[in-house]
């Protein structure tokens, strides 16, 4: 069994790695850091200094990010557990709220729900589990498995039959609720299938509130622009919000007879709503210059609570766009954070809450 010295681990979409790199490169700065694919979906970052802003490191193409991890080897599931607790035992001590325990596999980050190595990890979960109720009783009872919210994450990729990378790091809130590294196993969000929905997007949303930890509540009134065919409109109703869809072509016909939506055939870039809404979602397809307008006007004349808006791009994806795009929200008083999600292609989602 060895360990090897930190190393920041950083999950992606797969086929996004290199934009992944690119970004943690200027993350880095004049850092002489080493940046390197290990795998599909997996970057890492050797060479980064004990106490950086954690924040600095949360570039929009990273799911998740495993801080200061460490390499550890084992012939056994039971050697694995046993260095993995080694690391974690002494951090967990005394600490103040819930925190969490993920346990993946590399096929994971593909998306795949039942990957190799599934039965050993779940092995390995079990017996870290029961080697910390052993010898950390009171800390393991501040575990709450899917809390979404943990004060500390502790995370390990069992990276082969032999070797683990092991996290464990304090949480810290982001601009729009939500936690860094978030409370998401490898950043990716479980989305249930939904075959009433009229389109696969539906995906995207349900993966911003999940990193945003936060859901449309009953009575709450949502905006979606260019609404059709009512894959977002269905995700703001089945969470409970009332919605104004909007958009030249109309809904499918189930959410077009819904009375909880009203449904205006109009120019999303034009139509305003009557008074301040909890919520907009867009989805429009269209050229970034024309969605760093709608942030101005929805942001600016604060016309929503909270915003869920994408950003498309043609070719490679504008950085300055993005950067452009967070400044401008950030200027009309919203935390913001920027996100390439597992169910995006080329285009980020806009996250805003007002301050």
């Amino acid at each position: 069994m060895s360990e090897s010295s930190p190393t920041w681990l950083f999950t992606s979409r797969h086929d996004f790695e290199d934009v992944l790199m690119a970004q943690l490169a200027a993350c880095a700065g004049e850092l002489p850091v080493a940046v390197e694919m290990l795998r599909s979906g997996l970057v890492s970052v050797a060479g980064i200094p004990a106490g950086q802003p954690p924040l600095q490191w949360d570039p929009t193409y990273a799911l998740q990010v495993l801080p200061e991890a460490r390499a550890v080897k084992g012939t056994s599931v039971n050697d694995l557990a046993r260095a993995v607790v080694d690391l974690i035992a002494d951090p967990l001590d005394g600490v103040d709220g819930p925190w969490d325990l993920h346990v993946f596999v590399p096929a994971q980050l593909r998306g795949n729900p039942k990957p190799p190595m599934a039965r050993r990890r779940d092995l390995l979960e079990a017996a870290i589990g029961e080697r910390l109720q052993g010898i950390r009783r009171r800390a393991w009872r501040q575990r709450i498995a899917g809390c979404g919210l943990p004060v500390r994450l502790v995370q390990v990729l069992l990276y082969d039959e032999e070797t683990c990378w092991v996290s464990c790091a304090p949480c810290v809130r982001t601009e729009v609720d939500g936690t860094w590294p978030v409370g998401i196993p490898a950043g990716l969000a479980v989305i249930d299938n939904d075959d009433g929905a009229p389109a696969s997007s539906y995906r995207k949303l349900e993966e911003a509130l999940a990193c945003m930890q936060r859901w449309p509540d009953y009575g709450e009134r949502a905006v979606d622009l260019g609404a059709c065919p009512g894959g977002w409109t269905r995700v703001l109703r089945r969470h409970g919000a009332r919605v104004d869809a909007v958009d030249r072509q109309p809904l499918v016909q189930h959410l077009m007879r819904d009375r909880q939506v009203r449904f205006h055939k109009a120019d999303a870039f034009a139509w305003r709503p009557e008074r301040p809404v909890d919520w907009l979602v867009s989805d429009i397809v269209a050229y970034p210059d024309r969605i760093l307008d709608l942030i101005d006007v929805w942001a600016g004349e604060r016309l929503a609570t909270r915003l869920v808006v994408q950003m498309k791009f043609r070719g490679d994806p504008d950085h300055a766009k993005i950067a452009d795009g967070l400044a401008r929200l950030r200027a009309a008083g919203y935390g913001a954070r920027a996100r390439h999600f597992f169910n995006d292609k080329n285009e980020i989602t806009f996250m805003a809450v007002r301050a």
